[in-house]
């Protein structure tokens, strides 16, 4: 049966065990319920800005092998320009604490090699001497620029069926994608899904759209390869050409004629 119950303390009662497992308890289960099928990435939070030679990745939540970690201040970080492909990455570990207790910690670190098993990236760049690290975009294509700008495409975010681009990048996607002026029926829905529900769409929710506009996609595709596709799409909106299911429909039409 459903329950709900919530422990009363009290002057001069007595201090149970109960009462501190429900407390204890509580919380851990019904976030583990909530975020069940989730895949593993940012929850919330985790923005970044720079400034004077240091990175700020601000406070969030990561949900990582079914265990939410958080951060609730903003971590700064020595950046300085190398020239060089920088990723921003959290190593996971697991920790010894007392007995009775147990928990991880992510630590946050900058690092010229890509992130491995129990690691999560949450940004790459390449950054010259004397420019500054940008973190604000002008459009979807911008996004990918490769010089003094801070790439996001392949920083997996949390959601339901597994984790997918993150929700500002897709929603300047439906954006641009609706200014286009677009009546393919699943531009118009793949937009109005993404902005409806704030930037967050599932892998499978994206492979069907993709599928839709006539891009190919195998059983497995990275964020890359998403935001690539993505792009070829809004690129063929802007330049005129229309939906790949219209072009069929027309297509079968001449035939007939």
């Amino acid at each position: 049966m459903f329950r709900y119950e919530y422990p009363i303390f009290e002057h001069k009662n007595l201090l149970k065990k109960s009462m501190l497992d429900e407390l204890r308890d509580y919380p851990l289960s019904l976030s583990r319920m909530y975020f069940s099928g989730y895949g593993d990435g940012i929850l919330e939070g985790c923005g970044l800005s720079w400034e004077q030679d240091v990175l700020h990745l601000g406070a969030g939540l990561l949900h990582y092998r079914g265990d939410i970690y958080r951060m609730e201040e903003a971590c700064p970080l020595e950046c300085s320009a190398t020239d060089q492909l920088t990723y921003l990455k959290v190593r996971f570990a697991a920790m010894d604490y007392e007995r009775g207790k147990r928990g991880g910690m992510g630590e946050i670190l900058l690092s010229n090699a890509p992130a491995e098993s129990g690691e999560m990236e949450l940004g790459r760049f390449r950054l010259q001497e004397g420019a500054r690290l940008r973190t604000v975009y002008e459009n979807f294509e911008d996004y990918q620029t490769e010089y003094d700008t801070v790439n996001r495409i392949h920083v997996p975010y949390a959601g339901p069926g597994g984790a997918g681009l993150w929700p500002q990048l897709l929603r300047t996607y439906a954006k641009e994608l609706l200014e286009t002026g677009t009546t393919d029926v699943y531009d118009v829905g793949f937009a109005m899904a993404v902005l409806g529900a704030d930037g967050q769409a599932s892998p499978m929710c994206i492979k069907a759209y993709l599928a839709g506009a006539g891009e190919e996609t195998g059983e497995q595709f990275s964020n890359g390869e998403c935001y690539r596709k993505l792009l070829h799409i809004l690129r063929n909106r802007k330049s005129g050409g229309t939906g790949w299911k219209q072009q069929e429909s027309v297509r079968g039409q001449m035939i007939l004629l």
